[in-house]
């Protein structure tokens, strides 16, 4: 992809990507004897065909290989207008002429078949329209020669091409992906914007090159002092996406895939008003932003979330109602899928849901999991990179720390990877480069040493949960207590939070597969989050002896509870009022007068005059200065979380950004950043309604 800017500092083009196809085209180049082959370039519209193709045009040149570039758009038609279209290129380009008793195929085999020739042709989708010919006619005189077809679009080439019996052999696929984070960065780095700037594009664009291009050239050409504002994308994924869309039916199609994993005709005419008939599911196939799989068709992941985005702002009612649908249909199928499609349809009602979720937002944003990022088993070569996540984590005195004996982490990662690596999980990154990991040790016979020595305090800890686990054998076990867990905070492309995002997101596919899993931790924020995700809390594991104080037991059991009663755990806790989740203790009328109170919080008179201070009897200096320390306090009190306390600091306290910029600094919508802040001034009535009566009671004013 191109990068080019009005900025001075960036006037120069940059290449970023396409390696592979770069070094798959300098090979064929220079091979003694390469023979006629064919590289199919396939992605949806933006990715960056064209670019490539300019690219390769270019290295061909070079090589002062006969090369010749073609629109599909133009010469694609009929044998005719292609034959036509490279006469002339040749005669334009190379001053070459057919003599007037030659045909214009035998010209044409003639001049391809002379020296290695590179024959690149843009925007291909229409060679269906010409295959027969190209096959049957033009392909056979060319298989002897060294001739390199390179056809760009966006659906790649038919299956005629692919299950012919001479040129299948002969085609290689390059199909484009967004950019991976490292290429967002290196595209970025000589821009000049700030660094939270660069960090909201990544967030923002995904990767999707031409988005990523317009975006930066579109902040270049404002002044420094206005890139800092609120802005918005280009509607380049709409336009390029409705090019492809000639009817309702197919955007409608598009809509409701958008909401499912994967679906075959049988499942989409289930949910659509009009059913789509054996054409218009092959006619949707073939869209560039549709993969199809043993599943049925897909829609490519980042369509995918713009298309939901948009069809939930056009219709909301209308997104929740087929929402709800959808995710019945999946409930219904999950019992009857094999383990891998399980686990799909698991990652997807989490990203699906993912917004109902109401506390704990950075640990449940998975918006940043993507195909590029993706969790695999444990490899020895991973074993140094996760002992210096967890090295790192110790030094700040992360979750797992709590219940394993002191300088035993490092050889109890060992005893794991070397007794029972298959507990342990790796997320990694495109190239396979470990980014963080969980491990534990699965709970049988042979496991009970390892614990006894590790983590003393676990048979007190778990108490009756895990009693009958100790006596099976290693390959009845079924139940996981995860004891470790780290991600690479020294990489600069992610934030810990997306890292740790991806690890719980991992948990929760991993254990939906016939899993119990197991978590003993004192983070806060895992504490209130874990219930809404379904785990059950030990109460009992409390009140044993010799077990570290404020460790909360959690577990999650899957070879007992169904799929879709664990759904309809998680999502009525969801969608419940968020008060009933809280313990009955005294709280304001109403969430307003909090916020009235933080509103005017430094206004002692106004904040006198109000009831619910009048109620209690106290001053308003009293009351600013308790709001004051209960938010800036290092440890906010339950239920306030870190991030509640974070939104309300830079709300009512610092006042750093404007109202239309808070939203984004806490990388959110603003409508899940509404839903926060609400839900932040709830807790926060908890708390001051707790601290504020403790304060009356005690006559301290």
């Amino acid at each position: 992809m191109n990068l080019s800017s009005a900025n001075s500092k960036t006037s120069a083009q940059r290449i970023v990507g396409f390696s592979r196809e770069k070094n798959a085209l300098s090979h064929w180049l220079a091979a003694p004897d390469a023979g006629s082959q064919i590289f199919s370039v396939t992605g949806i519209g933006g990715i960056g065909k064209t670019t490539l193709l300019t690219e390769m045009n270019a290295e061909a040149r070079r090589s002062s290989t006969l090369t010749i570039w073609m629109d599909g758009q133009l010469c694609l038609q009929t044998p005719g207008a292609f034959l036509s279209y490279l006469e002339m290129s040749l005669e334009m380009e190379y001053g070459l002429t057919r003599a007037a008793d030659e045909t214009m195929l035998t010209y044409a085999v003639r001049e391809l078949t002379r020296q290695k020739t590179v024959l690149i042709i843009d925007n291909s989708e229409h060679v269906d329209c010409i295959e027969s010919w190209l096959l049957a006619s033009l392909l056979p005189r060319l298989a002897d020669a060294e001739c390199l077809f390179i056809l760009a679009s966006r659906s790649g080439l038919p299956v005629k091409w692919h299950s012919h019996p001479f040129w299948s052999r002969r085609i290689h696929s390059y199909p484009l992906e967004l950019f991976s984070r490292e290429e967002i960065y290196e595209y970025l780095q000589d821009s000049g914007l700030s660094p939270a700037l660069q960090l909201d594009i990544v967030h923002k664009t995904e990767g999707h090159p031409l988005l990523l291009a317009l975006t930066l050239d579109m902040l270049l050409r404002q002044e420094p002092e206005r890139q800092e504002r609120e802005y918005q994308l280009p509607g380049i994924l709409s336009t390029e996406m409705l090019k492809e869309v000639a009817s309702p039916f197919m955007y409608e199609a598009l809509q409701l895939l958008s909401l499912l994993p994967a679906a075959d005709q049988t499942i989409l005419n289930q949910l659509l008003a009009s059913p789509l008939s054996a054409s218009d599911y092959a006619e949707l196939s073939r869209l560039s932003c549709v993969r199809t799989g043993l599943n049925g068709l897909c829609l490519h992941q980042l369509v995918s979330r713009m298309l939901r985005e948009d069809f939930q702002r056009r219709d909301p009612g209308q997104y929740h109602r087929m929402r709800s649908r959808t995710l019945e249909l999946l409930t219904e199928r999950f019992p009857a899928s094999n383990k891998l499609q399980q686990m799909q349809i698991a990652a997807h009602v989490l990203e699906l849901y993912r917004e109902q979720l109401p506390v704990a937002g950075t640990y449940t944003d998975f918006t940043a999991v993507r195909s590029l990022e993706r969790q695999r088993g444990y490899e020895p070569g991973d074993l140094p990179y996760l002992h210096r996540f967890l090295e790192a984590s110790l030094a700040q005195s992360d979750w797992q720390s709590e219940l394993i004996a002191d300088g035993e982490h490092h050889p109890l990662l060992d005893d794991i990877a070397a007794h029972d690596p298959d507990s342990i999980v790796v997320l990694c990154d495109s190239s396979g480069i470990p980014l963080g990991f969980s491990a534990g040790l699965r709970l049988h016979a042979l496991t009970l040493s390892l614990l006894d020595r590790y983590a003393p305090s676990h048979r007190h800890l778990l108490g009756e949960l895990a009693g009958p686990q100790y006596t099976l054998p290693a390959e009845a076990a079924d139940t996981l207590f995860i004891l470790l867990a780290a991600v690479d905070i020294e990489q600069p492309y992610y934030r810990p939070d997306e890292l740790g995002a991806m690890l719980l997101q991992s948990w929760l596919v991993y254990t939906s597969g016939g899993l119990r899993t197991i978590v003993a931790t004192a983070d806060n924020q895992l504490n209130l989050l874990l219930p809404h995700l379904g785990f059950q809390e030990q109460i009992q594991s409390r009140l044993e002896p010799n077990v570290p104080a404020k460790l909360t037991v959690w577990d999650l059991d899957f070879r007992q509870v169904t799929f879709e009663v664990w759904v309809q755990r998680v999502f009525q806790l969801a969608v419940q009022a968020p008060e009933a989740d809280l313990p009955q203790e005294p709280q304001p009328q109403d969430w307003k007068d909090v916020k009235q109170i933080v509103q005017h919080l430094y206004s002692d008179a106004l904040l006198e005059e109000m009831p619910f201070v009048q109620r209690l009897g106290l001053t308003g200096g009293s009351v600013r200065r308790q709001v004051q320390h209960i938010l800036m306090d290092k440890q906010p009190p339950y239920p306030l979380t870190e991030l509640e306390q974070s939104i309300l600091r830079e709300c009512y306290l610092q006042k750093n950004y404007r109202k239309s910029q808070l939203a984004d600094a806490f990388h959110m919508s603003r409508t899940t950043f509404y839903r926060h802040s609400r839900l932040a001034l709830i807790h926060l009535g908890h708390v001051l309604t707790r601290v504020l009566r403790d304060t009356d009671l005690h006559g301290n004013r």
